[in-house]
């Protein structure tokens, strides 16, 4: 490798130099090894990074500009590793991973994607183990004499087996000793791509957090993406909704969906409040108007808070990333105590609607944990989420929202922090 500052006895040879002035010499020589290791030169190199942090409109200074670069030196390695393979199958987005600036208009609880799979499957097994095996559905496991285990499935109709040392994480044991491997049984996804995930067994456990973002990629236009995150990643990102950020993010195939990408979206996560205004990514967007942007953007998720029962039933048609609804109103009633999943409930109020009482005119939204109460009783809010109804013997009950985003317009009071009780110690007594 060439080294740029050499000193040669007591006379010093002129350093070339590369980059801005201001950029960080380890940045710059980090540069300078992956160029290298690509096959460009220094120049070269230097130019690529000042290209990239153009095409997503952040200075080269910036912390986020060195992932965008090892990005580009993967991408391009992988392809030359592939075109000297002969398959020439390489990824060449040389933006692969794109730098957003907005907020989050919701974002969901993280969920586990596949406990309502596995319980199917449990549910299948249990009702007719042999259709089960056949559908593809599970894989079922018998242990033989050497302690090995003999695996049976179905796979695209036909049957196969397997004989293994050790048991897939996610298999299940019954109350009456039988061993099932639950499996994804789905061959193509419902927009015609193919899953490779097919026929092999579900994991444990797969956290995903969803949401909708409204906002900007590198230099584009700010429009309202919908947005996924899996795995530990996306259990450990949790920017309040309604608060300018800067995270990378990978852009979906459609323009429309943007994803996590393992711990690099979480680790780039900044919040806008926390930078220094002299710093090149701080955005001052003290005059942006969250309502109108609302108004502007969402107009069809837009329901008033009496009309709650009907879009419920309205929308069970949709799909379910479309589902949610913006309403506002005035809280009447917090409790701060958390259910067994973690949530807080407020109760809202249209005080400019005509109360008949045939109702009480009170919708109950669920705050989960991750989102920020910092008001009080009368404050004026809008709430993003999904709707929910319960219907019990005694009928159906008003619906109630779960809330993904939360924006106070007009702030009264605080929110009383409810302590766990202690509870006293008379043993000595």
């Amino acid at each position: 490798m060439v080294n740029w500052a050499v000193i040669v006895g007591k006379k010093q040879k002129k350093t070339k130099k590369y980059g801005s002035e201001n950029m960080d010499e380890n940045m710059k020589n980090e540069i300078i090894k992956g160029a290298e290791v690509i096959g460009l030169s220094a120049e070269e190199g230097m130019s690529k990074f000042e290209e990239i942090c153009s095409e997503n409109n952040i200075e080269t200074t910036n912390p986020i500009a060195k992932g965008l670069w090892r990005n580009y030196v993967a991408n391009t390695r992988r392809t030359q590793n592939n075109d000297n393979n002969g398959n020439g199958e390489g990824n060449s987005d040389d933006s692969f991973y794109k730098s957003a600036f907005g907020f989050f208009v919701s974002l969901d609880a993280p969920r586990d994607m596949m406990a309502y799979n596995r319980m199917k499957a449990k549910e299948e097994f249990m009702r007719d183990a042999d259709n089960a095996l056949e559908k593809g559905i599970v894989a079922v496991a018998n242990q033989n004499a050497l302690g090995k285990w003999v695996v049976s499935r179905y796979h695209h109709n036909e049957y196969d087996e397997k004989t293994i040392s050790t048991l897939p994480s996610g298999t299940e044991e019954t109350e009456d000793g039988r061993f099932y491997i639950p499996l994804d049984n789905t061959p193509v996804y419902m927009n015609g791509g193919k899953n490779n995930n097919y026929g092999k067994p579900l994991p444990p456990e797969q956290m995903r957090r969803s949401g909708v973002f409204y906002g900007s990629l590198g230099t584009g236009e700010m429009k309202p993406y919908y947005f996924s995150y899996k795995n530990q990643g996306g259990v450990d990102f949790a920017p309040n909704t309604f608060e300018w950020c800067h995270f990378l993010c990978v852009l979906g195939s459609n323009g429309t969906d943007i994803y996590g990408a393992k711990q690099l979206t979480v680790d780039s996560l900044t919040m806008n409040s926390d930078m220094d205004k002299e710093n090149d990514l701080y955005r001052d967007m003290s005059n942006f108007d969250f309502e109108e942007c609302l108004r502007n953007n969402f107009e069809s998720h837009l329901v008033p808070l009496v009309e709650m029962d009907k879009a419920h039933i309205n929308r069970q048609a949709l799909p379910s990333k479309e589902r949610f609804i913006i309403t506002d109103g005035t809280v009447c009633n917090m409790n701060m105590t958390p259910t067994k999943n973690g949530n807080r409930i407020i109760n809202l109020t249209d005080l400019n609607a005509e109360m008949n009482y045939d109702n009480d005119g009170i919708t109950t939204c669920w705050i989960p944990s991750h989102l920020t109460l910092d008001f009080g009783i009368g404050s004026s809010v809008i709430v993003v989420g999904r709707t929910s109804q319960r219907t019990t013997d005694e009928g159906v009950e008003p619906t109630t929202i779960n809330v993904a985003g939360l924006y106070c317009v007009i702030k009264h009071g605080s929110a009383v922090e409810v302590q766990q009780a202690v509870e006293e110690d008379f043993d000595w007594f």
